[in-house]
């Protein structure tokens, strides 16, 4: 299985070196961009992104707020306007991946879900996959029904393997891995994620890691694996 191991973003990356985001892209081939979530970027940064990686480097790009959080995912003219720019960026990184982040107090339904499928089919962008984080469905006991809707319309269900199974069927595995409490990821929950991962079914792995520690436990998953496959592993 393919697998793709980096964190949500390079602005806290410590080095010496003054453009972070050309040293990070030294150790990690994967960044999911999570600037765009709070601010809609300029197409000139965007291509300069581009520029200062190596060409095998892989973006995934969260999809800005206004559209997930102040618009709900809505039928509206600025939800589209919004997407188009979000693909936009996706288009100018060559990057296959759009994250969408719902909040918890966005109900998601079967019926969500068709809206959501029916706006992103009339963008008529098939290049860009989408993965979609609802974060209501946390605890609920619809979830695995709403997701095989997902599953159903083309969209990818995005899990946090450290405390949730991969959903069964998808070709993708997706997973935004947040810090639990202030300690960094130990080998037992390496080893836990490592194992759904590698366990899914999936043709590729997706792990983003967040938080104070995102880049050591990034960097400690990749040795890991390097360590039980072959030093001539890539990630």
């Amino acid at each position: 299985m393919e697998a793709l191991v980096g964190t949500g973003g390079w602005d806290y990356f410590s080095t010496e070196d003054r453009d972070k985001l050309r040293a990070y892209s030294k150790l990690f081939s994967f960044v999911e961009v999570n600037s765009t979530f709070y601010n809609m970027p300029g197409l000139g940064a965007v291509r300069s992104w581009r520029r200062r990686v190596p060409r095998g480097f892989v973006f995934s790009v969260k999809c800005n707020r206004a559209a997930t959080h102040e618009l709900g995912l809505k039928p509206a003219e600025e939800t589209f306007r919004v997407l188009e720019g979000m693909l936009a960026v996706c288009r100018l990184l060559g990057s296959q991946m759009l994250v969408l982040q719902t909040p918890p107090d966005l109900g998601v339904d079967g019926e969500k879900v068709m809206e959501v499928s029916s706006i992103l089919k009339s963008l008529k962008e098939e290049r860009v996959g989408v993965f979609w984080e609802a974060r209501s469905l946390r605890g609920d006991e619809s979830r695995s029904r709403v997701e095989a809707s997902m599953l159903r319309e083309g969209l990818t269900p995005v899990v946090d393997l450290s405390v949730d199974e991969p959903v069964k069927g998808s070709e993708v595995v997706y997973s935004r891995l947040f810090s639990h409490g202030a300690l960094e990821y130990g080998e037992e929950l390496i080893e836990l994620i490592d194992r759904r991962a590698s366990g899914s079914g999936a043709e590729r792995a997706v792990l983003t890691f967040h938080g104070a520690h995102m880049y050591l436990d990034a960097a400690r998953y990749i040795e890991r694996k390097r360590r039980d496959e072959g030093s001539n592993t890539n990630f």
